[in-house]
């Protein structure tokens, strides 16, 4: 043990030893570096290259002061009052004096305060900008955000291909809520900017809501071919556009469709949004048509929403077996439009009641994606659930630096193919007409639940979200006032259209 111990205390030393070894070269070899590090930078310091710089320095010094005194000298020459006034008398002659000099200069002071009253008062005749009911959102703050204002002001006809129409009705929908609370307000502002719509628009705010309305056309653009003044019309915009709910709506002609015959403008204006949306899902993304409908099971979910309502109308006329979920008030409603089989929500368990059922081709969900799963469970092997109401939009979450390339990525598809690319083909007026031959027929039938005033646009948003809720709601546009045409200058009598 003593011999272990005597070792480990030699190995030590022998550490120790290196150790201050190392340390006292260390230290050698760093008073070396610092002497040499002076050596240079006196020889630096002292080289001609650094003293041709300081001289350099100071020659530039010596010429800006001579520089300065000099202007200094020249700015006391030019500027001397006194020669300045006998350079005055020399150009005016000698018979000038202080009198003439006093009065010219008050002449002076007089006539430019004369100069700039007449400026002022010199006012251009402002143009008549006439004002409307409209009903808006604000801010995106959701109901607090949502209003009725009347002085919004009138669109005008900006393109030859656009219209002038007076809103007697328009409806409201659930995308109109979700626009109060956001939704698209990155796509709409970025179109705006590149739309010739935006020339109506000067600014973010307020958006006007509304998906779609019945009117009466009292102006047209020098490029509209297919209308006349007068025409009784109905028209879907999409959700980035400003809405119809106002009392005159400018729209390009190819949004337009004749509104159906021998049907109010409170009914038609029911029918645009959600009869296209319902068109949409059933044809274009269920494939369910006249042909291809017969022995279909077909299942619409809150049959009772304006969407249900059109699809279980369009389903039963093409021969499919139909069956409705709905709320208890609503289940005459739901009868009447033709469902074969009627499940009441809240009366008894939703999902027991349709489990005993056959399972179903297609389910439409009108709900939203909160109900997207539980109707899955009862789809047939292959079938398919359609969800009709709007999803989220990844834009409204992008933050500063993907919203920048999202910026730049639709400014160059508006240059290379134009805002319209963004036009929902499905609501236009190929659609339309084909609800209207329906609607002029009997084979189908409108569904209004309430209409309000425009005063009223927050009592029928909050009916319209409400569980009770039948079909659409509706705000009616009733104006007597005279609307002056911008471009002919003629008046516009807007008298009550009767239903």
């Amino acid at each position: 043990m003593d011999e272990i111990l005597f070792h480990i205390s030699q190995i030590l030393e022998g550490l120790q030893v290196h150790l201050h070894s190392g340390a006292q070269h260390g230290r050698h070899l760093l008073h070396n570096y610092s002497e040499q590090m002076n050596t240079y930078a006196v020889d630096v310091w002292s080289g001609l290259r650094c003293v041709q710089i300081w001289e350099n320095i100071q020659h530039a010094w010596q010429w800006l002061l001579e520089f300065s005194r000099e202007m200094k000298r020249l700015s006391l020459h030019i500027l001397n009052p006194q020669q300045m006034y006998n350079q005055l008398l020399q150009f005016l002659g000698a018979e000038i004096s202080w009198t003439n000099m006093y009065f010219g200069c008050v002449g002076f002071v007089l006539g430019g305060v004369l100069g700039v009253a007449v400026g002022f008062s010199w006012q251009r005749n402002q143009p008549n900008v006439q004002r409307m009911k409209a009903v808006v959102c604000n801010s995106y703050k959701g109901f607090d955000a949502l209003m009725m204002i009347e002085d919004a002001p009138v669109p005008v006809i900006t393109m030859p291909d656009e219209v002038l129409v007076q809103v007697k009705a328009a409806s409201v929908d659930l995308v109109d809520i979700k626009i109060c609370s956001g939704y698209g307000r990155v796509l709409r502002k970025q179109l705006n900017q590149y739309n010739h719509v935006s020339k109506n628009v000067t600014g973010e705010f307020p958006v006007v809501l509304g998906r779609d309305c019945a009117g009466v056309i009292i102006e047209i653009g020098q490029k509209v071919k297919n209308f006349e003044t007068g025409d009784e019309v109905w028209f879907v915009v999409p959700y980035w556009m400003q809405g119809t709910m106002a009392e005159y709506v400018v729209i390009n002609e190819s949004h337009i469709a004749r509104k159906p015959k021998g049907i109010g403008f409170e009914i038609a204006a029911s029918i645009p949004y959600a009869g296209t949306v319902a068109w949409d899902a059933l044809v274009n993304q269920a494939h369910i048509h006249s042909v291809t409908a017969d022995g279909k099971r077909i299942l619409v979910h809150m049959g009772c929403s304006p969407i249900g309502c059109i699809l279980i109308q369009l389903a039963r006329l093409w021969g499919a077996h139909v069956t409705a979920t709905t709320s208890l008030r609503a289940t005459p409603v739901v009868q009447a439009l033709g469902a074969h089989v009627v499940v009441v929500c809240g009366k008894a368990d939703v999902q027991k009641q349709l489990a005993v059922q056959e399972g179903f081709d297609i389910i439409f969900n009108t709900e939203g994606s909160v109900a997207y799963e539980p109707c899955l469970k009862f789809c047939k092997p292959g079938g398919s659930v359609i969800t009709t109401e709007t999803s989220e939009i990844a834009s409204d979450t992008y933050g500063f630096f993907f919203g920048s390339i999202y910026a730049f990525w639709i400014r160059i598809r508006c240059l290379i193919q134009g805002p319209t690319f963004w036009r929902t083909y499905n609501m236009g007026p190929a659609v339309l007409d084909q609800l209207a031959r329906l609607l002029e027929d009997g084979s189908l039938q409108p569904v209004v639940d309430k209409i309000f005033a425009p005063q009223d646009a927050e009592l029928a948003f909050q009916h319209a979200e409400s569980f009770e809720a039948i079909g659409k709601t509706i705000i009616r546009f009733r104006s007597q006032r005279l609307l002056k045409s911008i471009t002919t200058g003629k008046k516009y009598t807007l008298s009550k259209t009767s239903i």
